[in-house]
This record gives C-alpha cells, structure tokens and sequence, in this order.
C-alpha cells in the first residue's frame, strides 16, 4: 500500500517532538475515561496538555477528526501496518494525545502490533476497565514482546 493511500484511510501519523518515532493520536476530547477526569479538579487529566496549545490549531483538530472517523475503516489495519513500517519501523507510540474508543480499535492496534514485530510500540492508557476486560476474556492478548501497555490509574 502506498503512504498516500495509507494516510487518506488513518488520517496520517502524529509526529511528536519528544518521542523517538512517529505516533497516532486522537483528540484528548474524544477520551471516555479522560473526558471525565478532565472535568475533576486536581486529577491527572484536569490540566492535560492535549486540551490545549498546538492540540487546538484547526489543522492538527481536522487530522485527529479524520483518525476518528476512520478508525474502523476496513483497511484501517493494512494501512497502519503500512505507514509504521515505511515512517516509523524503530518505536511507536499509540495516543500521544487521546485514548482507545473501545474493544475493537484495541483488537485492531493490536493485530498492527503482530504484522510489525521489529517495532517496539508503546500504548499508555487510562482505559483500565476496557484492557481488564479484554485480559479476562481474551487468553494472553497482551503478551506481544514488542508491545508495552501502560495503564495508568485516576
């Protein structure tokens, strides 16, 4: 697949200046979990950074929009494959800003994670209940040597 194409179905890769590779993000005002946080004064999502600054320019609004609507788009999955492998082989980090939106863009982030096992991925969230659930039902879904989850607790 062509990164043109790639990009036209994701949306495109976030290029974060801290992180050694590229990452894919969503608007912090989608996050179920953060959304509520952010309303609670003194928690860790009451002052997030991804509610304000660069995060709020209406090109980086539009692209994070695009990734939202795409995000279970059929080749969702051969397209991120795609773009990590030609922009981003060595790390990549799930959600610079924003969280999972639920049990199958986990599935699918994680099924991106297998047909790319020479990247080391990094996936912080705050979606704790969904990825307990998902471990209880699911036998070893986490146990991919290229992948650390993160989950942080409110």
């Amino acid at each position: 697949m062509l990164v043109k194409e790639a990009n036209e179905i994701t949306g495109g890769l976030s290029n974060p200046s801290k992180m050694p590779g590229r990452a894919f993000n969503l608007s912090a005002f989608d996050c179920h979990v953060g959304s509520l946080l952010a309303k609670k004064e003194g928690s860790v999502c009451s002052g997030c950074y991804a509610r304000k600054g660069r995060y709020l320019f209406s090109n980086v609004k539009k692209a994070q929009a695009k990734r939202l609507a795409n995000l279970y788009h059929p080749q969702w999955v051969d397209a991120m494959v795609a773009l990590i492998n030609k922009q981003s082989p060595g790390h990549f980090r799930w959600h610079d800003s924003g969280d999972l939106q639920g049990e199958k863009h986990l599935r699918n982030i994680l099924e991106v994670v297998r047909r790319t096992p020479d990247t080391k991925h990094w996936l912080p969230t705050k979606e704790y209940g969904l990825i307990r659930q998902y471990d209880m039902r699911v036998p070893n879904p986490f146990r991919l040597k290229n992948l650390n989850i993160r989950v942080s607790l409110p």
